[in-house]
Protein backbone atom coordinates (compact mmCIF):
# COMPACT_ATOMS: atom_id res chain seq x y z
CA UNK A 1 0.00 0.00 0.00
CA UNK A 2 1.33 3.35 -1.03
CA UNK A 3 2.01 5.75 1.72
CA UNK A 4 -0.53 8.63 1.53
CA UNK A 5 2.08 11.12 2.69
CA UNK A 6 4.27 10.05 -0.24
CA UNK A 7 1.36 10.56 -2.66
CA UNK A 8 0.86 14.03 -1.31
CA UNK A 9 4.49 14.73 -1.64
CA UNK A 10 4.58 13.49 -5.20
CA UNK A 11 1.50 15.59 -6.10
CA UNK A 12 3.10 18.69 -4.66
CA UNK A 13 6.30 18.13 -6.60
CA UNK A 14 4.32 17.47 -9.79
CA UNK A 15 2.22 20.64 -9.31
CA UNK A 16 5.33 22.72 -8.77
CA UNK A 17 6.87 21.33 -11.93
CA UNK A 18 3.66 22.07 -13.86
CA UNK A 19 3.63 25.62 -12.57
CA UNK A 20 7.21 26.11 -13.67
CA UNK A 21 6.38 24.78 -17.17
CA UNK A 22 3.42 27.12 -17.52
CA UNK A 23 5.50 30.06 -16.41
CA UNK A 24 8.30 29.16 -18.79
CA UNK A 25 6.18 28.69 -21.92
CA UNK A 26 2.92 30.55 -21.16
CA UNK A 27 4.22 33.99 -20.10
CA UNK A 28 3.99 36.65 -22.91
CA UNK A 29 7.24 38.52 -23.08
CA UNK A 30 7.64 42.13 -24.33
CA UNK A 31 9.23 40.78 -27.50
CA UNK A 32 6.07 38.77 -28.24
CA UNK A 33 3.91 41.87 -27.70
CA UNK A 34 6.03 43.88 -30.13
CA UNK A 35 5.87 41.14 -32.73
CA UNK A 36 2.07 40.84 -32.42
CA UNK A 37 1.58 44.60 -32.69
CA UNK A 38 3.84 44.78 -35.75
CA UNK A 39 1.92 41.96 -37.40
CA UNK A 40 -1.43 43.66 -36.80
CA UNK A 41 -0.10 47.00 -38.03
CA UNK A 42 1.35 45.41 -41.15
CA UNK A 43 -1.95 43.71 -41.90
CA UNK A 44 -3.79 47.02 -41.51
CA UNK A 45 -1.34 48.84 -43.77
CA UNK A 46 -1.59 46.19 -46.48
CA UNK A 47 -5.39 46.21 -46.25
CA UNK A 48 -5.45 49.99 -46.45
CA UNK A 49 -3.09 50.00 -49.42
CA UNK A 50 -5.25 47.44 -51.19
CA UNK A 51 -8.44 49.38 -50.38
CA UNK A 52 -6.81 52.63 -51.50
CA UNK A 53 -5.68 51.04 -54.75
CA UNK A 54 -9.22 49.78 -55.39
CA UNK A 55 -10.68 53.21 -54.62
CA UNK A 56 -8.17 54.90 -56.90
CA UNK A 57 -8.93 52.51 -59.73
CA UNK A 58 -12.67 53.08 -59.31
CA UNK A 59 -12.16 56.84 -59.40
CA UNK A 60 -10.07 56.63 -62.54
CA UNK A 61 -12.65 54.43 -64.26
CA UNK A 62 -15.40 56.94 -63.48
CA UNK A 63 -13.30 59.91 -64.57
CA UNK A 64 -12.42 58.17 -67.85
CA UNK A 65 -16.14 57.98 -68.60
CA UNK A 66 -16.50 61.62 -67.63
CA UNK A 67 -13.69 62.69 -69.95
CA UNK A 68 -15.31 60.81 -72.82
CA UNK A 69 -18.59 62.67 -72.20
CA UNK A 70 -16.69 65.93 -71.92
CA UNK A 71 -15.14 65.45 -75.35
CA UNK A 72 -18.51 64.83 -77.00
CA UNK A 73 -21.17 66.84 -75.15
CA UNK A 74 -18.77 69.40 -73.74
CA UNK A 75 -17.35 70.29 -77.12
CA UNK A 76 -20.83 71.41 -78.18
CA UNK A 77 -22.10 72.77 -74.88
CA UNK A 78 -19.17 74.96 -73.80
CA UNK A 79 -19.27 77.39 -76.76
CA UNK A 80 -23.03 77.83 -76.35
CA UNK A 81 -22.75 78.26 -72.59
CA UNK A 82 -19.94 80.80 -72.89
CA UNK A 83 -21.85 82.79 -75.51
CA UNK A 84 -24.99 82.91 -73.36
CA UNK A 85 -23.13 83.87 -70.18
CA UNK A 86 -21.10 86.57 -71.92
CA UNK A 87 -24.24 87.95 -73.55
CA UNK A 88 -26.05 88.05 -70.18
CA UNK A 89 -23.25 89.89 -68.38
CA UNK A 90 -23.01 92.41 -71.22
CA UNK A 91 -26.79 92.96 -71.23
CA UNK A 92 -26.71 93.75 -67.49
CA UNK A 93 -24.44 96.74 -68.08
CA UNK A 94 -25.68 100.18 -69.13
CA UNK A 95 -28.71 99.78 -71.39
CA UNK A 96 -27.83 100.37 -75.04
CA UNK A 97 -31.28 101.36 -76.26
CA UNK A 98 -34.04 99.51 -78.06
CA UNK A 99 -33.33 97.26 -81.02
CA UNK A 100 -35.89 95.49 -83.19
CA UNK A 101 -34.51 93.74 -86.26
CA UNK A 102 -36.70 92.69 -89.20
CA UNK A 103 -36.16 89.10 -88.07
CA UNK A 104 -37.61 89.89 -84.64
CA UNK A 105 -40.52 91.83 -86.12
CA UNK A 106 -41.83 88.66 -87.75
CA UNK A 107 -42.11 87.12 -84.27
CA UNK A 108 -41.27 83.75 -85.79
CA UNK A 109 -38.97 82.96 -82.88
CA UNK A 110 -42.07 82.57 -80.70
CA UNK A 111 -42.72 79.09 -82.10
CA UNK A 112 -39.11 77.87 -82.15
CA UNK A 113 -37.24 75.91 -79.46
CA UNK A 114 -35.10 78.14 -77.29
CA UNK A 115 -33.44 78.71 -73.92
CA UNK A 116 -34.84 81.05 -71.27
CA UNK A 117 -33.30 82.84 -68.31
CA UNK A 118 -34.80 85.44 -66.01
CA UNK A 119 -33.00 87.14 -63.15
CA UNK A 120 -32.41 90.52 -61.56
CA UNK A 121 -30.06 92.87 -63.37
CA UNK A 122 -28.08 93.07 -60.12
CA UNK A 123 -27.57 89.28 -60.21
CA UNK A 124 -26.20 89.24 -63.75
CA UNK A 125 -23.02 91.20 -63.16
CA UNK A 126 -20.70 88.19 -63.36
CA UNK A 127 -20.63 84.60 -64.55
CA UNK A 128 -20.21 83.41 -60.96
CA UNK A 129 -23.35 85.28 -59.91
CA UNK A 130 -25.30 83.83 -62.83
CA UNK A 131 -24.29 80.30 -61.81
CA UNK A 132 -25.44 81.03 -58.27
CA UNK A 133 -28.93 82.35 -59.06
CA UNK A 134 -29.76 80.51 -62.31
CA UNK A 135 -31.06 77.43 -60.42
CA UNK A 136 -33.81 79.67 -59.01
CA UNK A 137 -34.99 80.82 -62.43
CA UNK A 138 -38.20 79.18 -63.61
CA UNK A 139 -40.58 79.60 -66.51
CA UNK A 140 -43.36 82.04 -65.65
CA UNK A 141 -46.32 83.91 -67.05
CA UNK A 142 -44.07 85.97 -69.28
CA UNK A 143 -43.09 83.03 -71.46
CA UNK A 144 -46.65 81.73 -71.48
CA UNK A 145 -47.95 85.06 -72.79
CA UNK A 146 -45.07 85.81 -75.17
CA UNK A 147 -44.28 82.50 -76.82
CA UNK A 148 -46.36 80.11 -78.86
CA UNK A 149 -44.83 76.71 -78.24
CA UNK A 150 -46.56 73.35 -78.44
CA UNK A 151 -46.87 70.89 -75.60
CA UNK A 152 -46.33 67.68 -77.57
CA UNK A 153 -46.38 65.50 -74.45
CA UNK A 154 -49.80 66.85 -73.44
CA UNK A 155 -51.07 66.44 -76.99
CA UNK A 156 -50.12 62.75 -76.80
CA UNK A 157 -52.10 62.45 -73.59
CA UNK A 158 -49.14 61.66 -71.37
CA UNK A 159 -50.27 61.94 -67.73
CA UNK A 160 -47.04 63.65 -66.56
CA UNK A 161 -46.97 66.23 -69.34
CA UNK A 162 -48.32 69.08 -67.25
CA UNK A 163 -50.00 72.20 -68.53
CA UNK A 164 -46.85 74.09 -69.53
CA UNK A 165 -44.99 73.25 -72.75
CA UNK A 166 -41.48 71.82 -72.70
CA UNK A 167 -40.18 74.87 -74.53
CA UNK A 168 -38.37 77.03 -73.90
CA UNK A 169 -35.85 75.17 -71.82
CA UNK A 170 -34.71 77.03 -68.76
CA UNK A 171 -30.98 77.65 -68.54
CA UNK A 172 -30.99 75.96 -65.15
CA UNK A 173 -32.00 72.74 -66.94
CA UNK A 174 -28.96 73.02 -69.16
CA UNK A 175 -26.71 73.62 -66.15
CA UNK A 176 -28.20 70.64 -64.30
CA UNK A 177 -27.88 68.38 -67.33
CA UNK A 178 -24.18 69.17 -67.70
CA UNK A 179 -23.27 69.08 -64.01
CA UNK A 180 -20.98 66.06 -64.46
CA UNK A 181 -18.86 68.06 -66.92
CA UNK A 182 -17.91 70.74 -64.40
CA UNK A 183 -14.57 71.04 -62.66
CA UNK A 184 -16.35 71.06 -59.29
CA UNK A 185 -17.81 67.62 -59.98
CA UNK A 186 -14.44 66.21 -61.02
CA UNK A 187 -12.82 67.65 -57.90
CA UNK A 188 -15.48 66.13 -55.65
CA UNK A 189 -14.92 62.73 -57.27
CA UNK A 190 -11.16 62.94 -56.70
CA UNK A 191 -11.70 63.93 -53.05
CA UNK A 192 -14.09 61.05 -52.31
CA UNK A 193 -12.73 59.48 -49.10
CA UNK A 194 -14.26 56.02 -49.54
CA UNK A 195 -16.22 53.75 -51.86
CA UNK A 196 -19.53 54.69 -50.24
CA UNK A 197 -19.08 58.33 -51.17
CA UNK A 198 -17.77 57.43 -54.61
CA UNK A 199 -20.86 55.33 -55.24
CA UNK A 200 -22.94 58.52 -55.04
CA UNK A 201 -20.99 60.02 -57.91
CA UNK A 202 -21.20 56.81 -59.89
CA UNK A 203 -24.98 56.94 -59.51
CA UNK A 204 -24.95 60.59 -60.59
CA UNK A 205 -23.01 59.74 -63.71
CA UNK A 206 -25.26 56.79 -64.56
CA UNK A 207 -28.32 59.04 -64.22
CA UNK A 208 -26.69 61.75 -66.32
CA UNK A 209 -25.68 59.28 -69.01
CA UNK A 210 -29.18 57.85 -69.21
CA UNK A 211 -31.32 60.99 -68.89
CA UNK A 212 -29.50 64.29 -68.52
CA UNK A 213 -26.83 64.07 -71.21
CA UNK A 214 -29.39 63.23 -73.93
CA UNK A 215 -31.40 66.24 -72.74
CA UNK A 216 -28.30 68.44 -72.92
CA UNK A 217 -27.59 67.25 -76.46
CA UNK A 218 -31.20 68.01 -77.37
CA UNK A 219 -30.92 71.53 -75.92
CA UNK A 220 -27.65 72.28 -77.68
CA UNK A 221 -28.82 70.88 -81.00
CA UNK A 222 -32.32 72.30 -81.22
CA UNK A 223 -32.20 75.68 -79.44
CA UNK A 224 -32.66 78.51 -81.94
CA UNK A 225 -32.74 81.52 -79.64
CA UNK A 226 -31.88 82.70 -76.14
CA UNK A 227 -34.56 84.72 -74.36
CA UNK A 228 -33.23 86.83 -71.49
CA UNK A 229 -35.27 88.93 -69.06
CA UNK A 230 -33.43 91.23 -66.64
CA UNK A 231 -35.65 92.74 -63.95
CA UNK A 232 -34.52 96.12 -62.64
CA UNK A 233 -34.93 96.64 -58.91
CA UNK A 234 -37.87 98.67 -57.59
CA UNK A 235 -38.22 99.83 -53.99
CA UNK A 236 -41.86 98.71 -53.94
CA UNK A 237 -40.68 95.10 -54.07
CA UNK A 238 -39.08 95.34 -50.64
CA UNK A 239 -42.46 94.88 -48.98
CA UNK A 240 -42.60 91.39 -50.47
CA UNK A 241 -39.08 90.39 -49.50
CA UNK A 242 -39.12 87.31 -47.29
CA UNK A 243 -38.05 87.80 -43.66
CA UNK A 244 -36.73 91.25 -44.40
CA UNK A 245 -34.23 89.91 -46.94
CA UNK A 246 -33.14 91.49 -50.19
CA UNK A 247 -35.24 92.00 -53.30
CA UNK A 248 -35.85 88.85 -55.32
CA UNK A 249 -37.10 88.27 -58.86
CA UNK A 250 -40.31 86.79 -57.46
CA UNK A 251 -40.90 89.91 -55.34
CA UNK A 252 -40.24 92.19 -58.33
CA UNK A 253 -42.82 90.37 -60.42
CA UNK A 254 -45.50 91.46 -57.93
CA UNK A 255 -44.95 95.20 -58.43
CA UNK A 256 -44.64 97.56 -61.42
CA UNK A 257 -41.01 97.72 -62.51
CA UNK A 258 -38.82 98.10 -65.58
CA UNK A 259 -37.45 95.00 -67.28
CA UNK A 260 -35.02 94.48 -70.14
CA UNK A 261 -35.94 91.80 -72.66
CA UNK A 262 -33.32 90.43 -75.05
CA UNK A 263 -33.54 87.81 -77.77
CA UNK A 264 -30.29 86.36 -79.15
CA UNK A 265 -30.18 84.29 -82.33
CA UNK A 266 -28.08 81.30 -81.29
CA UNK A 267 -27.35 80.25 -84.85
CA UNK A 268 -25.99 83.59 -86.07
CA UNK A 269 -24.84 85.01 -82.74
CA UNK A 270 -26.67 88.28 -83.47
CA UNK A 271 -29.01 90.05 -81.08
CA UNK A 272 -32.39 90.33 -82.78
CA UNK A 273 -34.46 92.06 -80.10
CA UNK A 274 -33.66 94.41 -77.23
CA UNK A 275 -36.36 96.42 -75.49
CA UNK A 276 -36.84 97.94 -72.06
CA UNK A 277 -40.46 98.07 -70.97
CA UNK A 278 -42.64 98.30 -67.89
CA UNK A 279 -44.13 95.24 -66.25
CA UNK A 280 -47.26 96.93 -64.96
CA UNK A 281 -50.63 95.20 -65.21
CA UNK A 282 -53.88 95.96 -63.43
CA UNK A 283 -55.99 93.50 -61.48
CA UNK A 284 -59.63 94.49 -61.82
CA UNK A 285 -61.93 92.97 -59.24
CA UNK A 286 -65.41 91.95 -60.46
CA UNK A 287 -66.96 92.70 -57.07
CA UNK A 288 -66.19 94.59 -53.91
CA UNK A 289 -64.75 91.49 -52.31
CA UNK A 290 -61.03 90.98 -51.87
CA UNK A 291 -58.93 87.89 -52.39
CA UNK A 292 -58.11 86.65 -48.92
CA UNK A 293 -55.37 84.14 -49.65
CA UNK A 294 -52.05 86.05 -49.85
CA UNK A 295 -50.45 83.37 -52.04
CA UNK A 296 -53.28 83.62 -54.58
CA UNK A 297 -53.05 87.42 -54.58
CA UNK A 298 -49.28 87.23 -55.12
CA UNK A 299 -49.64 84.70 -57.96
CA UNK A 300 -52.30 86.87 -59.60
CA UNK A 301 -50.14 89.99 -59.41
CA UNK A 302 -47.19 88.14 -60.93
CA UNK A 303 -49.30 86.72 -63.75
CA UNK A 304 -50.83 90.08 -64.64
CA UNK A 305 -47.50 91.94 -64.54
CA UNK A 306 -45.74 89.25 -66.57
CA UNK A 307 -48.42 89.20 -69.25
CA UNK A 308 -48.38 93.00 -69.35
CA UNK A 309 -44.63 92.89 -69.96
CA UNK A 310 -45.09 90.30 -72.70
CA UNK A 311 -47.74 92.47 -74.39
CA UNK A 312 -45.48 95.52 -74.22
CA UNK A 313 -42.65 93.53 -75.84
CA UNK A 314 -44.97 92.35 -78.61
CA UNK A 315 -46.15 95.92 -79.20
CA UNK A 316 -42.55 97.07 -79.43
CA UNK A 317 -41.62 94.32 -81.88
CA UNK A 318 -44.67 94.77 -84.08
CA UNK A 319 -46.62 97.89 -83.07
CA UNK A 320 -49.36 97.31 -85.62
CA UNK A 321 -50.27 93.86 -84.28
CA UNK A 322 -53.64 93.57 -82.48
CA UNK A 323 -52.94 93.21 -78.78
CA UNK A 324 -55.45 90.46 -78.00
CA UNK A 325 -54.38 88.36 -81.00
CA UNK A 326 -50.65 88.44 -80.32
CA UNK A 327 -50.48 88.32 -76.57
CA UNK A 328 -53.21 85.77 -76.08
CA UNK A 329 -54.25 87.81 -73.03
CA UNK A 330 -54.52 91.44 -72.10
CA UNK A 331 -52.72 93.29 -69.34
CA UNK A 332 -55.88 93.51 -67.25
CA UNK A 333 -57.21 90.47 -65.45
CA UNK A 334 -60.66 90.15 -63.96
CA UNK A 335 -60.52 88.43 -60.61
CA UNK A 336 -63.32 87.10 -58.50
CA UNK A 337 -63.18 87.34 -54.72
Amino acid sequence: MVDKRRELGLKAIKGARDDRERTKFGRITPRVWVFAAASILSTMVVARMYSGRELGNAKETLLQKQRAADKTVGARWYPLRDRIESFTVDAAKAYKGDLVTPEAATLNFRTLPGIYLRLRTADAQSVESIHKVAPESVKDGFTSCLLRTRNDAAARGEPDAGAAPDQPWNLRQAYASTRILTEDWVREVRESPDTVRLRIFEDQYDKAEKNEIPKAIDIVTRAQFFLLVLDEDADAARQYAEDGGGITTEALQQVPHAARVHVLNLKTGEEMLRVRREADGQVRMVSDGQLRDPEIRAALRRQVNNCALAQNVLDAARPAAPAATDAGTDATTDAAP
